[in-house]
């Protein structure tokens, strides 16, 4: 079983280990990114699902010691943080880590037996309205836009 240290650590210690932390998880996350080549040259693959789950834990640690930091501590974690996340935005093709989808599973867990039950499935949503042709005809003139989410 491993010892508990009892006595208190200089806080210059906690200081740089904090900053190696936060060194070491940018490092990864460009890694990750392809930003930083393999020891043999090789530049790998980026791989976003990693790179975007590393840069939310690094911004877990923003938030978890927000108010716990100094200066210049506070301050290489938002510049580590603010650099990955353009290069991931770069590496990504323009879309930013916060826009990407959430791979982890979508459960909801009932609180209670009656939410057990399945919901009643709802009606199928009615077609719209057919405009009337003379209606066409003035809106042509108008530039129309459509979403496509497929």
């Amino acid at each position: 079983m491993a010892e508990v240290q009892k006595t208190p650590q200089n806080n210059g210690e906690v200081v740089q280990k904090f900053l190696q932390l936060v060194m070491m998880q940018a490092q990864n996350i460009l890694y990750v990114l392809g930003k930083i080549p393999t020891p043999d040259g090789r530049v790998p693959a980026p791989n976003l699902d990693a790179a975007k789950m590393l840069i939310d834990q690094l911004e877990v640690i923003k938030v978890k010691t927000q108010g716990n930091l100094n200066k210049q501590e506070a301050a290489i974690l938002d510049d580590a943080l603010a650099q990955t996340q353009m290069a991931f935005v770069e590496v990504s093709g323009g879309t930013p880590a916060s826009m990407m989808p959430s791979r982890a599973p979508n459960i909801d867990i009932p609180e209670t037996p009656e939410e057990t039950e399945p919901a009643p499935s709802a009606p199928a949503p009615a077609s719209p309205p057919v405009a009337p042709a003379a209606d066409a005809r003035q809106d042509e003139t108008k530039v129309k836009y459509h979403k496509s989410y497929g």
